[in-house]
Order: structure tokens, then C-alpha cells, then sequence
């Protein structure tokens, strides 16, 4: 950054943040070797040495900035970053990581500071840089409305002299002989930004639809990661890491005041998310010079058909001072354009309107008294559904129908193909056991054959153990027989010893 910014930019470093400065501290690794450019009064570089052990050298231009830097840097150089030869300076440095935060739009030529990096990164080391983002909605929006104010910050900080898109930043860095690898971005509400003025919401709807459809409508900073071309390789340019820009339709509310009747300096909107069945919108109403005649509430800024549940008015203490008493006849019989209402289909369910146009309105029937109670501030709550297009509904009617049937069609598939399993294997384990009973069968038969043969047998040996023993009886009787005669001749022998 050039000698001559005066200004010292003071950050605190949250290390969890979504800022730039805290997203760039989350993409160096601990004991890492740092040269940071323009490094201001040395919030990275202090959280770098103490937080993350790393060795961290730094240029800056601002004496007094430096001043407040160089007891968190290993060698901080106080220099102009346009008129300093980097490698000279820093020879023989072999950097892991080379952070340029906040520093190019700084720069007349930042081209040449990029085409110096390359030589003093380490091998694999990353250069990371974060710019503003010049196609910001907010500041498009601005430029549309016919202004273009620098401001003390901010993406149009009066010390800016460059300006970036994603492109024309991914062009430098080739250009310098390096290659984003990755790209985050810090996103900002346009509402929660320096751009918050009624520009953005003052653009007609197909114009505000089309900015914010844009991927990078809301991307207020972009953070780039990039290593030399020939290490990052042939890939393509990254995509943006962030969500794209919620999908939003606006509300806006207008107060007829005293001799000046609506004007768009006398409204407020809000937004609604698309998409959402059901929502609540708050819009505000500041102070007022004096009491409004009538309020006016454009519903949308799109055609389509939306449901309206419920209005409520109240004060700036939040008490109530009006509602809506739910009955269609109450809203049909005030003045409109671009909208008709539908037969009430119950009081759940909401007034179905059909928005017929980009700006359909409705003066809202709020009692005087209430009105007068408007005039030190309040709101109006409305609770709604977002305005759902004709394309959307038919789509729906169609499509969502033939979903459901297909998606009942394709369960009743996935159940026959389940029962069809289900069959083949009871239909295999039937035929193991028709197998295993056949088996069983002829086992069966031959054991019975077997049997009979065995009783067979059993038979012939009864037979066999009769005849024996039948035969066995004979020889007792005549063993006896034989024994008796024995007997009787030895008596006999003995009785004739006896007389003789």
C-alpha cells in the first residue's frame, strides 16, 4: 500500500468470523512461514506468531501503522508496496503462504506486485488475497440509480484505485503466472451494508430479480487461494464457494401522507423467501411527520398466486392497533389494481389472492384512530405464503400427481421383486425337502425290507432253536434213560457181590 494512506485501518480478529481477515487466518497452517503485505498496525501478524507459532514478515507503508506492527514480526519492511523490489528485499525467502488482505485495490499497478510473488513462494506455497467485489448488487444497484459516492470504507473506500470482479481477479493472478485454486467469498445482505439506502428496492422487479439471481449478487468480498501455475495444474477455474443468493420477493408498504399522497420515499419493504408456505414479513414504519391518511400494501413484486392469513398493525411498543378480521369482503371492497380475490375457503386455509401484474396493491381498511396512533412509529405484520406463478401450480398439478404415482408405482415394484424373492427361495427350500422326503422314503423302504428279512430270519431260527431243543430233550431223556439202566446194573452187581 502506498506511503501515502494516512489512514490506519483497525480490525479486530475474530478467529471464527466469517470476515475476510478471519477466513484468510483460517487457511494458514500453524509454524507456517509468512510474508504479509500491507500489513497495517499488525492484526494478522500478531495473531499468526501467537496463536499459530508462525515466523511472519511484513511490508507496510504507514509509519505509524508500522509502528504499531513491528513487535509481531519477525522483519517488517516500512515501504512503499508500489516502489519495492520484493525479492531484493526479502532474498533468498521461501514463503509457505503471502497474504495480500485488503491491499490490491489499494495499488495503481497491482499487477506488478502479483508478477513478484511467484519467486518468493515456497514449493506448494499459496498466495491469498481478498479484494472487494465491484459487482456487489449494492453497488450495481447504486450506479443504476445514477450515483457512484466513495466513502471512508467500504468496497467504494475513498483510498480504492482499482477495482475487481471474480474474473478480472482470476486474470491478474494468470497474468502473474499463478492459478487460483479456491475461491471463498464473505456474503452481505445489501440491507445490512453501506448500500442500504432504497436503491436496490426503488429498481423495477424484473430488474431486481434478474441482479439478485446472480451467483455473486451478494458476494461483498471475494477470498482467493493461488499457487504458480505449473504446481496448481490444468484445472478449471474454481467455482465460487459459496451458496448462491437466497430466492427472495419483495413487500413493500406505502403512507399516504398530508399534500404528497404515495411515494416511494414514503414506503418500506421487506422480503419474503420463495418457496416458503407459510411466512411472516415485518414492515416497519419509522416516524412520521405527521399521521398517514391510508396505508397501501403492495403484496408482491410478481404475478402468481399467494395466501394471505393474516395482517396486524401496531405501535412502536408493539400493541396492537389493527387487525384483520379474516373476511374477504373486508379487503375486496378497497381500492386495488392488479389483484382479485377468491372465494374464502376457510379461515385456516387463508384468502387465496391472484396477483395479476408486477405491482399489485391494496389500500388496507385501517380505522383513523389507528392511523394517528402510526404517526411515532410501528409496523404492520403480515403472514402469507409466497406468490406462487400459474407455470409453478400446473407444474405442481401435473407433475407432483405423476410423482406420487410413480414413486408408488416404483415401491410396488421394488415389493413384487421382494415377493418374487421371496418365492423363488421358498420354492428352493420346498424342493429340498420334497428331496430330503424322497431320500427319507427309499431309506424307509429299504429299513422295512431289511426288517422283513431280519424277521425272516428271526423266523428260520426259532424253528432251528425248536428243533434243538425238541432234539435236546430227546438226548436228556435218554441221557436219564441210560443213567437209570447204569444204576440199576451196578445195584444189581452190587447185590450179587453181596451173595456171593
Amino acid at each position: 500500500m502506498s506511503a501515502s494512506a494516512a489512514r490506519v485501518y483497525h480490525r479486530q480478529l475474530d478467529p471464527n468470523g466469517q470476515d475476510s481477515l478471519a477466513k484468510l487466518a483460517r487457511l494458514i497452517r500453524p509454524d507456517s512461514r509468512v510474508l504479509d503485505l500491507g500489513a497495517g498496525p499488525g492484526v494478522l501478524g500478531r495473531y499468526l506468531t501467537e496463536q499459530r507459532q508462525c515466523a511472519v514478515d511484513g511490508v507496510e507503508g504507514n509509519a505509524d501503522a508500522a509502528s504499531e506492527a513491528a513487535p509481531w514480526y519477525r522483519r517488517l519492511q516500512r515501504a512503499d508496496l508500489e516502489q519495492l523490489n520484493l525479492a531484493e528485499c526479502f532474498a533468498g525467502g521461501q514463503y509457505d503462504f503471502i497474504v495480500c488482505a485488503d491491499v490490491l485495490e489499494h495499488l495503481r499497478r497491482p499487477h506488478d506486485l502479483l508478477a513478484q510473488l511467484s519467486g518468493l513462494l515456497a514449493p506448494n506455497g499459496r498466495v491469498l488475497a481478498s479484494v472487494p467485489n465491484v459487482a456487489y448488487a449494492g453497488l450495481i444497484a447504486e450506479l443504476l440509480a445514477g450515483d457512484f459516492r466513495y466513502r471512508p470504507e467500504g468496497l467504494l473506500d475513498e483510498t480504492h484505485l482499482r477495482f475487481f470482479t471474480l474474473r478480472s481477479l482470476l486474470r491478474a493472478l494468470e497474468t502473474a503466472g499463478l492459478r487460483a485454486v479456491a475461491v471463498d467469498a464473505v456474503m452481505l445482505d445489501p440491507r445490512d451494508s453501506e448500500f442500504a439506502d432504497r436503491y436496490l428496492d426503488a429498481l423495477p422487479p424484473a430488474l431486481r430479480r434478474g441482479l439478485l439471481a446472480r451467483p455473486e449478487a451478494l458476494v461483498y468480498q471475494f477470498i482467493v487461494s493461488a499457487q504458480i501455475a505449473g504446481e496448481a495444474g490444468r484445472t478449471e477455474a474454481p467455482l465460487l464457494a459459496c451458496p448462491p443468493p437466497e430466492l427472495r420477493f419483495s413487500c413493500q408498504l406505502f403512507w399516504s401522507l398530508p399534500e404528497t399522497g404515495y411515494r416511494e420515499s414514503d414506503s418500506t419493504v421487506a422480503w419474503g423467501r420463495i418457496g416458503q408456505a407459510r411466512q411472516t414479513v415485518r414492515l416497519p414504519v419509522p416516524a412520521l411527520p405527521a399521521p398517514p391518511l391510508a396505508l397501501r400494501l403492495d403484496f408482491a413484486d410478481r404475478p402468481g398466486l399467494l395466501r394471505l392469513y393474516a395482517l396486524a398493525l401496531r405501535d412502536i411498543n408493539g400493541q396492537a392497533l389493527w387487525q384483520w378480521n379474516g373476511r374477504r369482503e373486508s379487503l375486496a371492497e378497497q381500492p386495488g389494481q392488479q389483484l382479485a380475490f377468491a372465494v374464502s375457503e376457510g379461515a385456516s386455509d387463508g384468502l387465496l389472492l391472484l396477483l395479476a401484474g408486477d405491482d399489485p396493491n391494496l389500500e388496507l381498511p385501517v380505522p383513523a384512530f389507528a392511523l394517528a396512533a402510526l404517526q411515532q412509529g410501528g409496523e404492520l405484520v403480515v403472514e402469507l405464503s409466497w406468490p406462487m406463478s400459474l407455470d409453478y401450480l400446473a407444474l405442481a398439478q401435473d407433475c407432483i400427481p405423476r410423482r406420487d404415482a410413480m414413486a408408488m408405482q416404483a415401491a410396488l415394484t421394488a415389493q413384487i421383486r421382494e415377493l418374487e424373492d421371496r418365492s423363488a427361495n421358498w420354492k428352493s427350500q420346498i424342493a429340498e425337502l420334497e428331496a430330503t422326503l424322497s431320500e427319507s422314503t427309499a431309506r424307509r423302504a429299504d429299513l422295512e425290507r431289511e426288517l422283513e428279512a431280519q424277521q425272516h430270519a428271526k423266523g428260520q431260527l426259532e424253528m432251528e432253536r425248536g428243533a434243538l431243543a425238541a432234539q435236546s430233550s430227546q438226548q436228556t431223556a435218554e441221557i436219564e434213560l441210560l443213567g437209570r439202566s447204569w444204576r440199576n446194573r451196578l445195584w444189581a452187581g452190587w447185590r450179587r457181590y453181596r451173595r456171593g
